[in-house]
């Protein structure tokens, strides 16, 4: 923005410019910061409840990678049914083969992913998981869970909205408030 355009403003309307802008910039930086750190939260969250629904099913898969029960294996991981984020499961041997899958939706054909190394990361739209299921200290299996990221998208388009009502808000009630007292202020600096 070039100087001279608003040299001949009359000084409220230079006066309401500055603080408007100065209160939109902090205003705005707040609710980015607000939102990124919601989204790490909710991200962590994630990472978290993963890695307890994973050490559940490792426990539970225990007795049927011991004895080789892939019907058992299965059933365990039909129970993810009732978690709607979770897109894929797959239960390995110690060997590394596929003992049991579960993919929500079974028309997808979706392959099992070759195994690595135990950790947890975002890739694309989903949130994939590795664990290794131990037995008195010995990977006996590993057990992989794929879970979308679709409600971590639709948080933050909620959040991102309420957001925005309260930025707008806010700035509004700003205005109202610089436009009663700018007088205290300009009034003043007018009589000089």
């Amino acid at each position: 923005m070039k100087r001279g355009r608003y040299r001949n403003l009359p000084v409220k309307n230079k006066l309401r410019l500055i603080i408007m802008s100065t209160v939109s910039a902090a205003l705005g930086l707040a609710c980015l910061a607000i939102l990124a750190y919601d989204q790490v939260a909710f991200r962590d969250e994630m990472r978290n409840d993963l890695g307890v629904l994973a050490e559940i099913l490792g426990s539970n898969s225990t007795a049927a990678l011991t004895f080789g029960d892939q019907r058992a294996s299965e059933e365990l991981l039909q129970g993810l049914k009732a978690k709607r984020h979770i897109v894929g499961a797959v239960i390995y041997s110690a060997e590394g083969k596929p003992v049991a899958a579960y993919w929500r939706d079974p028309r997808s054909q979706a392959v099992a992913p070759p195994i690595r190394p135990g950790g947890d990361w975002f890739e694309n739209r989903e949130f994939l998981l590795f664990k290794n299921i131990r037995l008195n200290g010995q990977v006996i299996g590993t057990v992989y869970l794929e879970s979308d990221l679709g409600e971590l998208r639709e948080r933050l388009r909620s959040f991102a909205w309420i957001v925005l009502a309260i930025l707008l808000g806010t700035s509004l009630l700003a205005l109202m408030l610089f436009s009663r007292l700018q007088k205290v202020v300009s009034d003043p600096i007018a009589h000089l």
